[in-house]
């Protein structure tokens, strides 16, 4: 059935939703994002940025907290104790033999590099106080490191070494160059025996190996570092180039104990700062200060995000108002009005200006 000449259709009713409810009003649909626009990508970037950036904060300091790299095992204790060292000596009519080799020491064949000759070093015994046997070896040790020098023992190729191995392998590094790092305690000045070659006198000290155990090494230096305090409360990190002479018995508080001799031209001396020792710790004004920032980041991506994404849409045309004059008609009508505006003119037919 034909629709009536002046019944507007649908469309001309405000175009409504042919999937709304009828009386609902219709809006055209969004345009579709194009993330490719600087406002989209600015949108995108303090959307997400200031959230990663809390993420990477907080995950940085719970594996401070957390998650901190483990300690090496503290090394295990030596006993230094001469008696276990050497055994306990001996009761009632017994004796100790001290076993005389006249086979020259493996160890000290090879003279190149030692701080005494070979033979001198052969008369220093182990778990012993100084001895007099010992007193030409430690005095060549000292012309040897007078003579190389402070430059010529920093360039020399010394092993680093720890407490074990000095303490257990002491014939194997005797008189020769070695290397440690530590803590020096109970620095003292002492006089040399007397002797020709102008040494009157030195200094001693007990060094704490950095990576321990808890007994000391005997340090016997010529020179003390300039500045470097003295005494027997004292707490100075060293490094310590020098050449091992003998593994020496000393009176401790409980007993005799043996430790590592080692003699040196002059340690190199590392001040510690006062807070050098200190734990890392974050004073309160700088977590204040973070936090702060994190939420002034926080609000400043939010209105720019927000501000970023509103995009200028134009309204929608009010198609009832543009088509207010406009009279549609039927296909019927309009070949009615074609065919007669091709044949003359009659009073009967009248003109149409909308017609096409």
């Amino acid at each position: 059935m034909a629709r009536a000449v002046n019944e507007p259709p649908a469309a001309t009713a405000g175009f409504p939703d042919p999937g709304s409810e009828p009386g609902e009003e219709w809006t055209p649909p969004r345009r579709p994002r194009n993330y490719l626009e600087a406002g989209e990508r600015r949108r995108l970037m303090w959307r997400i940025m200031p959230v990663a950036a809390v993420v990477v904060i907080g995950l940085s300091i719970a594996e401070w907290a957390w998650f901190r790299p483990r300690l090496p095992d503290p090394p295990r204790d030596i006993d230094t104790a001469l008696e276990a060292v050497r055994g306990p000596d001996p009761t009632g009519e017994a004796v100790r033999l001290e076993i005389v080799d006249d086979e020259p020491d493996p160890f000290l064949v090879d003279a190149a590099g030692l701080s005494a000759p070979p033979a001198a070093l052969a008369q220093v015994k182990d778990d012993t106080f100084f001895r007099e046997a010992d007193m030409d070896a430690w005095l060549q040790t000292w012309l040897t490191l007078r003579e190389t020098g402070t430059s010529g023992l920093a360039r020399a190729a010394a092993p680093r070494v720890s407490f074990a191995e000095l303490f257990g392998q002491p014939r194997s590094y005797r008189g020769r160059l070695v290397r440690l790092k530590g803590t020096l305690h109970r620095i003292e000045e002492l006089r040399a025996p007397d002797n020709n070659y102008g040494i009157d006198t030195y200094w001693q000290a007990w060094l704490e190996h950095a990576r321990g155990p808890a007994a000391p090494i005997v340090l016997q230096f010529l020179e003390l570092p300039a500045g470097m305090p003295v005494g027997m409360k004292v707490h100075e990190a060293v490094d310590v180039t020098g050449y091992f002479f003998k593994r020496y018995a000393y009176n401790a508080a409980d007993t005799i104990r043996v430790a590592p001799l080692v003699m040196a031209l002059e340690p190199k001396w590392m001040p510690i700062s006062p807070q050098g020792d200190r734990p890392f710790s974050l004073p309160v004004w700088a977590l204040v200060t973070m936090g702060a920032a994190v939420a002034a980041m926080l609000v400043a991506g939010r209105w720019l995000a927000q501000s970023g994404g509103r995009r200028h849409v134009e309204p929608p045309i009010d198609m009832a108002t543009s088509l207010g004059g406009f009279e549609p008609v039927t296909p019927e009508e309009s070949l009615r009005r074609l065919a007669a505006a091709q044949s003359p003119a009659s009073p009967d037919i009248p003109s149409d200006e909308n017609a096409p």
